[in-house]
């Protein structure tokens, strides 16, 4: 499929009507959901999508990639950015109508905690260059997620404390802590939990939440090896190829 031009299309006027849009698209794609990602969640990341507040868009089972796998750049509409982040497996439903999220009751519904790898994309010519309304209602730039081994909340300790390094073909490029992601992992997957709630969705026990960068966004290219270490908590990787 070739990229889209965001001036042939009308951009939706609110968060809302993005989200809209956006809830229209899983309803189209051919994969079942199984999770979410928040994005723009620190400063730097909000300055470079133009948003003053987290985002976040489905993850389907196709883009669930396993830790070890071969991605064809292919595949994708632009050479992707590579985000090391910290994702957690959901250990019960959550419904509408509950109670507000704080990080404390988040880490509370967490079952597994992980090291993962996003890649980010968007399906427009211009990829990052377009107006934020549109990148929502296209499922947030998703573009692939893989997930390291899982480890139980309390055997973590401060996940605001702990660090991720990020490495291509072997090469340390980016190292950060979970505070880069809105102060706490738990603080952005608490925010995901009140936007469905706002939204009227549920959040099946078993689905995967990825959280934000924590060492930032970095570009990527044909035949990489990327990996995301977490000391205690393993890593996860993936290989780039034509």
């Amino acid at each position: 499929m070739d990229a889209l031009n965001f001036s042939d299309l009308n951009v939706p006027a609110s968060a809302a009507l993005a989200y809209d849009a956006q809830e229209q698209l899983i309803g189209l794609i051919d994969s079942p959901l199984v999770g979410w990602k928040v994005g723009a969640t620190n400063p730097a990341s909000q300055s470079k999508l133009q948003v003053k507040s987290p985002i976040c868009g489905p993850v389907f089972e196709r883009t669930l990639v396993t830790s070890g796998a071969e991605i064809p750049l292919a595949d994708l509409h632009h050479q992707p950015g590579l985000e090391s982040e910290f994702a957690f497996t959901i250990g019960v439903t959550l419904r509408p109508g509950g109670a507000k999220m704080t990080a404390s009751s988040a880490k509370e519904i967490v079952s597994f905690v992980h090291p993962a790898i996003e890649l980010v994309c968007s399906r427009f010519e211009q990829n990052f260059d377009v107006d934020p309304a549109l990148l929502v209602a296209d499922g947030a730039l998703h573009a692939a997620l893989v997930m390291g081994p899982g480890t139980e909340p309390d055997k973590v300790g401060d996940l605001s404390a702990c660090r991720l390094r990020t490495f291509v073909n072997n090469e340390e490029i980016g190292v950060g802590t979970g505070s880069e992601v809105l102060g706490d992992p738990y603080e952005s997957l608490a925010w995901l939990c009140n936007h469905l709630n706002r939204r009227e969705l549920t959040l099946p026990a078993g689905s995967v939440v990825t959280t934000g960068a924590a060492t930032g966004l970095h570009p990527t290219k044909t035949g990489q090896l990327l990996t995301t270490d977490g000391a205690t908590l393993g890593s996860a990787s993936l290989s780039l190829v034509a």
